[in-house]
C-alpha cells in the first residue's frame, strides 16, 4: 500500500512547490501583471512535467491572480479596481475585527515586538528597502493580530495579503503614497500600548480605507469608497 500512495503525494509535492513559487513572485510583481505563463517554460524551468504546473495555474486562477483562455494560454491577472475592492473588503472584515481584540489582549512581549518593528519600519524606509519595510509593516501588525489568539482568522488573512501584496508594491510607485503608509502602525501602536480595541479598529480601518482611495485613483478611478 505505501507504495501506492506515494506518486500522488510526490506529485503533490511538486504540484505544491510550483504554486507556492509563482504565487510568491505574482504577489512580488516579479511576474507582472499580463505577463504570459507558457507551461513548456515554467516546467522547463522548474524541471517537472506539464501536469504539476497546469494544476499550479488552475489554482493560482481559482484566487484570481491568473487568467487564462481557450488557445491563448494564462497570463498573470491585471490590476483591478474589482479584485482591489473585493481584497480590502475582505481585510476590512479580517483586520477590524483582529486589531480590536488584539489591542484588548494586547501583551507586553507584543508591544515589544511592535515596537521593534516600528524601528525596522523607519530603517527600511529611509534606507529606500521596500523589501524590508513591507516585512516590518506585516510584522507589527501581525504581533497585534496574534494576541487576537484566532488562527483561522490569521490563516483567511494571510491569503488575502498575498493577493494585495503586488497593488501595494504598485502604490509604492508613488513616493508620497509611500510615506503616507508609515502613519497607520503609529496609531494602531498607540492603540494597542492603551489596550484600546475600538481606537484599534478604527485606525485599521481608516488605513484600509485609505490604500483603496489611493489605488483607486492611480488605477484610473475616481469614485472614493464607501465609508
Amino acid at each position: 500500500m505505501a507504495a501506492a500512495t506515494s506518486a500522488p503525494l510526490e506529485i503533490s509535492s511538486v504540484e505544491n512547490g510550483v504554486y507556492r513559487i509563482l504565487r510568491e513572485e505574482i504577489g512580488r510583481l516579479e511576474l507582472a501583471p499580463g505577463d504570459r505563463l507558457r507551461l513548456e517554460e515554467l516546467a522547463g524551468r522548474f524541471q517537472v512535467s506539464l501536469t504539476p504546473v497546469r494544476h499550479a495555474l488552475r489554482r493560482l486562477e481559482s484566487e484570481g491572480l491568473v487568467v487564462s483562455q481557450p488557445r491563448r494560454g494564462s497570463r498573470v491577472a491585471p490590476l483591478s479596481v474589482e479584485e482591489l475592492e473585493e481584497i480590502q473588503a475582505l481585510r476590512l472584515g479580517l483586520e477590524t475585527f483582529l486589531a480590536r481584540a488584539g489591542a484588548e489582549a494586547c501583551t507586553d512581549d507584543a508591544l515589544a515586538e511592535m515596537e521593534a518593528a516600528r524601528t525596522e519600519m523607519e530603517c527600511a524606509f529611509r534606507a529606500g528597502d521596500l523589501d524590508a519595510y513591507l516585512a516590518s509593516f506585516w510584522k507589527l501588525r501581525d504581533a497585534c493580530y496574534a494576541c487576537a489568539e484566532r488562527p483561522r482568522l490569521l490563516r483567511a488573512l494571510e491569503d488575502q495579503r498575498i493577493r494585495v501584496e503586488r497593488y501595494i508594491l504598485f502604490l509604492c510607485r508613488d513616493p508620497k503614497a509611500f510615506a503616507a503608509l508609515r502613519s497607520g502602525p503609529d496609531t494602531l501602536l498607540e492603540a494597542c500600548r492603551a489596550h484600546d480595541g475600538e481606537a484599534a479598529e478604527a485606525a485599521t480601518r481608516k488605513a484600509l480605507v485609505g490604500v483603496l482611495a489611493e489605488l483607486q485613483a492611480m488605477l484610473g478611478e475616481t469614485e472614493a469608497p464607501a465609508a
